[in-house]
């Protein structure tokens, strides 16, 4: 059985990333904009109407709702235009002339991405759902209430219930990687790329796919978390990591629409440099993985 090499995939998604990042930006500059324009108009809408969302008016609410809609919609969207760009950039697939400045597309591949996108995405929510209630079921069969008010005691159907959480969360996430992972690559290079496709190429590989994707994400995150600190600190002041967890998360949410715009801005930066390695490192894994399979390298296409 063919193994996506571990080291060599991580290595080649970070040379990709500063070694194209001219190119990673012209692809994903006008994506990115997009993405951070729409989330902007949907939270600059909550929080000039936090009142009343707040209290649950039905227009206002719906209208917010119909908002958010389309702000995932768009960002499906763009993640969709920048995942087939990158993954062909990548793989060595229709490589752009000269400088690219600009770059948009609305072909069958896109839509394919797109659609490939929405079924991630709601296949996601159903597994994590499904996680949750077997979860807040396995607590209820212990006899913890799920609305109780006083500490959970320690038992051994608690403890049961514990590991059952844990279980059903674990899988539900190695699902989800496994499920997205390949995606764009089976997408970009299979006519009948998919989710089933992107699980089924991940058999056999599946702790090396958890590692490539933690080792590709975690600077990600750890760099969105200094992005907060630092709005956070901005808004708030030094002393905002001593506050008591209530009052964090209120204040918090108040110096995110205090600096709406420059965490918007950040927000693209982080889209940009994310597409740039997780699709890249996608695609160099896909492509390991097929030239495994086949014995001999894959010529670009």
């Amino acid at each position: 059985m063919a193994k996506i090499p571990v080291g060599p995939t991580i290595a080649s998604a970070y040379r990709f990333l500063f070694a194209e990042i001219g190119t990673i930006v012209g692809i994903a500059w006008v994506p990115a904009v997009l993405t951070a324009g729409a989330g902007y108009v949907a939270r600059a809408y909550a929080a000039d109407h936090k009142a009343l969302v707040e209290a649950g008016d039905t227009q206002t609410v719906g209208f917010y709702f119909l908002l958010s809609l389309l702000s995932m919609v768009v960002t499906l969207y763009a993640s969709s235009i920048v995942a087939v760009a990158i993954t062909r950039q990548a793989m060595g697939h229709q490589r752009p002339p000269g400088v690219l400045l600009l770059y948009f597309a609305a072909g069958r591949s896109e839509w394919r991405m797109f659609a490939a996108n929405v079924r991630y995405v709601f296949g996601a929510g159903v597994l994590l759902a499904l996680a949750i209630g077997l979860s807040a079921l396995a607590f209820v069969l212990a006899g913890t209430p799920l609305n109780a008010a006083q500490q959970m005691t320690t038992n051994p159907a608690t403890l049961l219930a514990g590991l059952v959480t844990w279980a059903v969360l674990i899988y539900a996430f190695i699902t989800i990687a496994r499920m997205g992972f390949l995606l764009a690559p089976t997408v970009v290079a299979e006519d009948k790329g998919g989710l089933r496709r992107s699980h089924e190429l991940t058999k056999g590989n599946v702790w090396r796919v958890i590692v490539i994707v933690l080792a590709l994400v975690l600077p990600i995150l750890i760099l969105m978390m200094a992005g907060e600190g630092v709005v956070l600190r901005a808004a708030i002041g030094p002393d905002f990591l001593r506050m008591a967890p209530e009052q964090f998360f209120d204040k918090a949410g108040e110096a995110m629409e205090q600096k709406l715009i420059p965490w918007q801005i950040f927000s693209a930066v982080i889209f940009i440099l994310g597409s740039g390695i997780l699709y890249g490192g996608a695609a160099f894994a896909y492509r390991a993985l097929m030239e495994g399979r086949e014995g001999r390298p894959l010529p670009p296409q």
